[in-house]
C-alpha cells in the first residue's frame, strides 16, 4: 500500500472511531449538564488551569447570564454522550438578530478528528433553524487558521447572514 493512501485509510479510521452527535443546548440546558451531581460542577467545565478540558470555556459568564442580562446558547459536538466539542453563541447587544461566536473549543485529546469542522456546521445548522445572523468573534491565530474559510462556507450553505469580525474591524 502506498504511503499516501495509508495516510488517508488511517485519516478516515481517526474521524470514525466513535458516533458522534451534535445539538446545541441552552444556557439552562448546560448548567444542568454541567452541575448534573447539583453541588460541583463536572471538572471538563472548569478553567483550563484548574483541570478544564475547554480553553475559552468561562462557567463564571454563565452562571452570570441571568444578572448581567446575556442570551446564551451553546452548540455541542458529543462522542458517545461525552461532550468533546464546545460552541458559545452570544445574542449581540447592538444588532438585531445577530449571535456573536464567543468562541469554539475542541477538547486537547480530540484535536484533528474533524469534531471543529462539526461544531460549526451544527452552529449554522442552529442558525438558519432560529433564523439569525452569526458574527465571527475576533479570531486567535488558529481560528483564523482553522475556521474563517469554514464558516464562510458554511453560510452559504445553509443561507446564513455571517459577518467576519476581521472584515468589519479593518481599519
Amino acid at each position: 500500500m502506498e504511503q499516501k493512501e495509508f495516510n488517508r485509510k488511517i485519516q478516515k479510521e481517526k474521524k470514525e472511531e466513535f458516533p458522534v452527535s451534535t445539538e446545541t443546548v441552552s444556557a439552562d440546558e448546560l448548567e444542568k449538564i454541567i452541575y448534573k451531581d447539583k453541588h460541583n460542577p463536572d471538572k471538563k467545565f472548569l478553567k483550563k488551569e484548574n483541570g478544564g478540558e475547554f480553553k475559552y470555556f468561562d462557567l463564571r459568564k454563565l452562571m452570570e447570564r441571568k444578572t448581567q442580562k446575556r442570551e446564551l446558547f451553546y452548540p455541542l459536538v458529543s462522542k458517545e454522550k461525552d461532550i468533546v466539542g464546545i460552541c458559545e453563541l452570544e445574542k449581540s447587544p447592538y444588532e438585531e438578530n445577530t449571535y456573536w461566536i464567543s468562541f469554539m473549543s475542541v477538547k486537547d485529546s480530540e484535536q484533528g478528528k474533524g469534531y471543529g469542522s462539526k461544531l460549526a456546521e451544527e452552529t449554522f445548522r442552529f442558525a438558519k433553524e432560529k433564523e439569525i445572523n452569526i458574527e465571527g468573534s475576533i479570531y486567535s491565530d488558529i481560528g483564523r487558521e482553522k475556521l474563517k474559510s469554514k464558516l464562510k462556507e458554511l453560510s452559504e450553505k445553509y443561507g446564513v447572514k455571517f459577518i467576519d469580525s476581521d472584515e468589519k474591524h479593518k481599519v
